[in-house]
């Protein structure tokens, strides 16, 4: 069952001639066209230029109806309930069975209400959720040109662009029954205001009782890059190498998912909300460099050193293999948001939170960041009483990231067609500290916590080691 905001009615799928889509209109755009093409302009086969073009759709997490199940009649909400270790609400409960506690003797119906039919929004408590009507699957338009020249050493250079644009993405669970800043309306503030910084009330004032989560389609991301790479076609010399190196940029209007997930403080659907929220992807990396190396070492039978060896020395010396991983990626960008929203506009998600930003007077990036300050907290300010914060979502950017794996592999051949593999596999080989964004809790940086520009704590597993035999008959 879906709501209708403007109307102040729920559609229910069946009912009072509405479709068994609860009101949301068949999405016919999904068409989804893939495009190639190659070109050899010496006409040999060592230069070639590539390119293609795609459309993708994303259906979202439950097929485009998350949350509509969460409408009454079909569910329901209560506070009613007493929490251990004081107090008990079920007789179910651990709470009574096993500490002995008296239950409340709440019933199910008592706990939470019963709906027959649809309440009535305007004096409704809970939260409904409310899906555009002409909700469009989301669409992602995919396209790149490359360039393939083979170098001396059957090395083959690839080098080209690759992007792409994104839009209806979802954005799910921002309430959207929303008023202004209490400051629009004074002199010089604009910022999250109507035309000419108006004021303007909740848009749906009947429903004042109630959050009106959004299910909308409003989402857009860019994504832009140059990606080179060289590979070896042939293990000349037994040796096999992978190199390649990304350089990117990609930005959206970040996606509240409704999972309970942190994207920063989104100001949607204040007026003119994309402009505000356009930032850095929080899976943007801007430098993002991997190579891999396998190297088959020429000791053993049938190899150049020590073709003719039998036995032992075979056994002992012949047949090793040496892998390299390594990976070395720029920081991931870092979220700064106020938690303690004084701009009198409800900004409230499904995560029951209501953030701001602060704002930013100059650039917070150090030339040489430390733990203890990996930014310039100085740069930031608490809004005034009334005021939204102009911070960009995503101002800056964490630690860096450097990975070395390494493995030794020895191979046993027993006899024709087996082969024994004995592994040792070393993951972070050097013991690099990887380290998480600034804030102290993995999730963004608050300006009102003493943590807001400290790195204290770490990601990723420090050097393991692991042993392995693989048997291939």
């Amino acid at each position: 069952m879906d709501f209708n905001p403007a109307t102040g009615t729920f559609l229910i799928a069946g009912q009072n001639g509405v479709g068994p889509g609860a009101g949301v209109k068949m999405d016919f755009t999904a068409l989804e066209p893939r495009l190639g093409a190659a070109w050899k302009p010496f006409g040999g086969s060592n230069t070639v230029v590539r390119g293609g073009y795609a459309i993708y759709h994303d259906s979202s997490w439950n097929q485009g109806a998350q949350g509509l199940w969460q409408n009454p009649p079909y569910y329901a909400e209560s506070d009613a309930f007493a929490f251990f270790p004081t107090s008990c609400t079920f007789a179910t409960a651990a709470c009574a069975t096993r500490y002995g506690l008296t239950p409340g003797g709440i019933s199910f119906s008592s706990g939470f209400p019963t709906f027959t039919s649809p309440p009535n929004p305007a004096d409704f408590t809970g939260t409904i959720n409310a899906q555009d009507t002409n909700f469009k699957q989301g669409r992602v338009q995919q396209f790149n040109v490359n360039v393939e020249q083979v170098l001396p050493g059957q090395i083959v250079l690839t080098a080209g662009y690759a992007g792409s644009r994104s839009s209806h993405i979802l954005v799910f669970g921002n309430n959207v029954n929303v008023n202004s800043p209490s400051a629009c309306g004074t002199s010089g503030y604009t910022l999250g205001c109507g035309p000419n910084g108006a004021p303007f009330g909740v848009p749906y004032p009947a429903f004042a009782y109630s959050t009106i989560d959004s299910i909308y389609d409003a989402g857009l991301a860019h994504y832009n890059s140059l990606q080179i790479k060289a590979e070896t076609k042939s293990a000349r010399h037994g040796v096999y190498a992978l190199i390649g190196y990304t350089y990117s940029r990609a930005y959206d209007t970040g996606f509240s998912d409704g999972l309970g997930s942190i994207i920063g403080a989104t100001y949607f659907p204040v007026p003119n909300w994309q402009k505000l929220d356009w930032g850095l992807s929080q899976i943007n990396l801007n430098h993002n460099f991997t190579a891999s190396i396998l190297y088959d070492l020429p000791f053993g039978k049938g190899r150049k050193w020590g073709s003719n060896w039998r036995g032992a020395p075979n056994a002992i010396l012949g047949n090793w293999e040496l892998t390299l991983i390594e990976k070395a990626t720029s920081g991931f960008p870092v979220f700064v948001y106020d938690s303690n929203n004084t701009s009198g506009a409800n900004l409230e998600n499904t995560n029951a939170q209501s953030f701001i930003r602060p704002n930013q007077t100059c650039n917070p990036v150090l030339s040489n960041p430390t733990l203890s300050e990996w930014f310039n907290p100085a740069c930031f300010s608490q809004p005034a009483a009334g005021e939204l914060g102009n911070a960009n979502r995503t101002p800056l950017s964490g630690p860096r990231f450097v990975n070395t794996d390494f493995s030794i592999i020895k191979h046993f051949v027993p006899r024709e067609g087996m082969r024994i593999d004995f592994r040792t596999e070393f993951f972070n080989l050097f013991n690099h500290p990887q380290f998480g964004a600034p804030g102290g809790n993995g999730e963004g940086a608050d300006f009102n916590t003493p943590t807001f520009a400290v790195v204290n704590y770490t990601v990723n597993n420090p050097r393991l080691v692991q042993f392995a035999f693989k048997l291939a008959f």
